[in-house]
């Protein structure tokens, strides 16, 4: 499997890891949709990215937590109890990718 290709399957395996939850619990499409392509491009990103100054299990931590900041600022007057969860997703899924990129690339 090339570089490119398994960077969109680890992708959509983390949006789907972030969606399941999400759908339990009737959270509408769009929001759904929303998370799942994030998560899905930043499967790309990760991949193809070397951040400087940071080993490589912190890398896709770095960049979904980035990622994950607009999302965070929007729901700061809504619901403040989704920010923890939003932020801790970040952290585990990017690890999880840098993970997959370590060991599968």
């Amino acid at each position: 499997m090339d570089r490119l290709t398994l960077a969109l399957v680890t992708g959509a395996v983390a949006g789907a890891l972030d969606v399941i939850p999400m759908i339990a619990q009737r959270v509408g499409f769009r929001a759904c949709l929303s998370a799942f392509l994030q998560y899905f491009f930043a499967g790309i990103l990760i991949f193809y990215s070397d951040l400087p100054r940071l080993p490589w299990w912190a890398d896709g931590m770095a960049v979904t937590t980035m990622m994950a900041l607009p999302v965070v600022l929007i729901l700061t007057g809504k619901e403040r109890r989704a920010i923890p969860v939003i932020l801790l997703n970040a952290l585990l899924l990017g690890f999880l990718i840098s993970v997959a990129e370590r060991y599968l690339a």
